[in-house]
């Protein structure tokens, strides 16, 4: 009986790519809810040294953020349209 190495190889998580992802949906759809999880993703994305889509998911998640209404809407900005109306 021959003793054969056994080779483990682990698949690395991509939470750069996975935050990207929810980041960019995060822009269209449920901003409150995917913006923070893609902005925590690309954190984590970027300690594992997945910079570039890391990155790119902490982009799309300001970006989710600014255009967000009920975002918006909770820290006042909706108050300020009121005068030019």
């Amino acid at each position: 009986m021959t003793d054969d190495p056994v080779v483990i190889v682990e698949r690395p998580t991509r939470y750069g790519l996975w935050g990207c992802l929810i980041g960019l949906i995060g822009i269209f759809f449920l901003s409150p809810i995917l913006s923070p999880i893609a902005i925590i993703l690309g954190l984590i994305g970027i300690f594992r040294l997945q910079i570039f889509s890391s990155l790119f998911a902490i982009i799309f998640a300001i970006i989710g953020i600014l255009t967000s209404p009920i975002i918006m809407g909770l820290i006042g900005l909706s108050v300020l349209v009121i005068p030019f109306l």
